[in-house]
């Protein structure tokens, strides 16, 4: 926590100025500078589309739609770019940073400022950094899902539905699926809540969630339809090209979020010495966190199961579509959106009265071991191996 008057009014920007330093810093020592295949589509999509040649690629010597992501991303770089006259690279961090510094606004609009900085300790755990150095789009998509899971509980809990709210929550649900596919997930959850008010019998917001959905579908398939006409291919590649058993799937998903659980990067198939020793210390300072602070829990508020639900819902969606279409198992990545929303809910719930220095430091104990998975295994492993050998 920030004490004294005058730095507490700018606790917020120094954890932002803070968490970019980090993430500017972790992207320029890195070799290649924490891009992926992925990124280079996110790059050359936003460089084609700020040169005027539109959403393409440039693939065996034609400009071809790039149909393997949608827009979303690529467009924020785009238009960052613009802006600012840095290079797609650079704009692409800064769109990741821009976003976190976004979020924290409303966090302390939303929320007040003393849950605001509680909930911003999450983008200094170690597996957030990593995701928020790359050239990938999903921290503008969590960023963006927990504006929308917001507005999802402000509609569930008004008594009357706002044009507003209602408007926000369409809105932000449309970025969703712009910036990553996986943002179908909620149109399934919107149905679910549809179903759910019509067992209630509360009409007015079985009919909202059913006006969103059905939008929201639409929408979507018109964009598939956009896919399919300027290339070919819907999804940009065959997606659902085979079965995965039920069991593997769920083997794949309890190793995930056994990761997410412990905050950690784990590869369950090769021994790693840095991953074994902040598990293990992660492990230990949480199950003594749990024993010495678990009357500081709330009962979780509204807000909270609101966020553990779409967290759910989005697992349960992620876990449906990989049995028809298997992708790589769940990583960090894949599973940011769970892991980020749950965090989130868990951090609602504490009691701030109760936050005592000795809780604190159990939590900062969490966050600087989480960096253990910043550096690199394998040179890591190495030196450690000679430390030990010399003693």
């Amino acid at each position: 926590m920030c004490s004294g008057s005058k730095i507490s009014d700018y606790c917020l920007f120094l954890v932002w100025l803070l968490h970019s330093s980090i993430i500017l810093l972790l992207a320029y020592v890195n070799p290649n500078h924490y891009t992926t295949i992925d990124s280079h589509y996110y790059l050359e999509s936003a460089d084609n589309l700020l040169s005027g040649n539109g959403y393409y690629i440039f693939e065996n010597n034609f400009y071809n739609w790039n149909s393997t992501f949608p827009p979303g991303y690529s467009l924020a770089i785009s238009i960052t770019s613009l802006l600012t006259t840095a290079n797609d690279l650079i704009a692409s961090k800064l769109v990741n940073i821009a976003a976190s510094g976004v979020w924290l606004i409303y966090l302390n609009r939303w929320l007040g400022k003393e849950k605001a900085i509680i909930l911003s300790c999450i983008l200094f755990l170690g597996s957030f950094l990593k995701l928020w150095a790359h050239t990938w789009s999903e921290p503008l998509f969590l960023i963006v899902l927990f504006c929308w899971t917001y507005q999802f509980f402000k509609l569930n809990n008004d008594l009357q539905i706002s044009r507003k709210t209602f408007s926000y929550l369409f809105l932000l649900g449309l970025l969703l699926m712009l910036i990553r596919y996986a943002g179908i997930f909620i149109i399934p959850l919107a149905l679910a809540c549809c179903l759910y008010h019509i067992r209630k019998k509360n009409n007015k917001k079985a009919k909202a969630y059913a006006w969103l959905l059905t939008g929201w579908a639409t929408l979507f398939i018109f964009y598939l339809s956009i896919n399919k006409y300027q290339s070919g291919e819907i999804f940009g590649g065959k997606r659902f090209y085979g079965n995965i058993s039920i069991s593997e799937n769920l083997t794949a998903f309890s190793k995930g979020i056994l990761n997410e659980l412990l905050i950690r990067d784990v590869n369950f198939e090769l021994f790693n010495i840095s991953s074994m020793i902040g598990t293990g210390i992660q492990t230990v300072v949480m199950l003594l966190l749990f024993i010495q602070n678990n009357q500081r829990i709330n009962k979780p508020s509204s807000l909270t199961i609101h966020f553990f639900v779409v967290a759910i819902g989005y697992n349960i969606f992620l876990f449906s579509v990989r049995i028809f279409s298997p992708f790589d198992e769940p990583g960090y990545r894949l599973l940011a959106p769970f892991s980020f929303l749950a965090l989130c809910g868990f951090c609602l719930a504490l009691d701030l009265k109760q936050f005592s220095t000795q809780l604190k430091c159990a939590l900062l104990t969490l966050i600087l071991f989480s960096w253990l998975d910043l550096i690199p295994r394998y040179v890591f492993g190495i030196k450690l191996l000679k430390v030990l050998t010399t003693l």
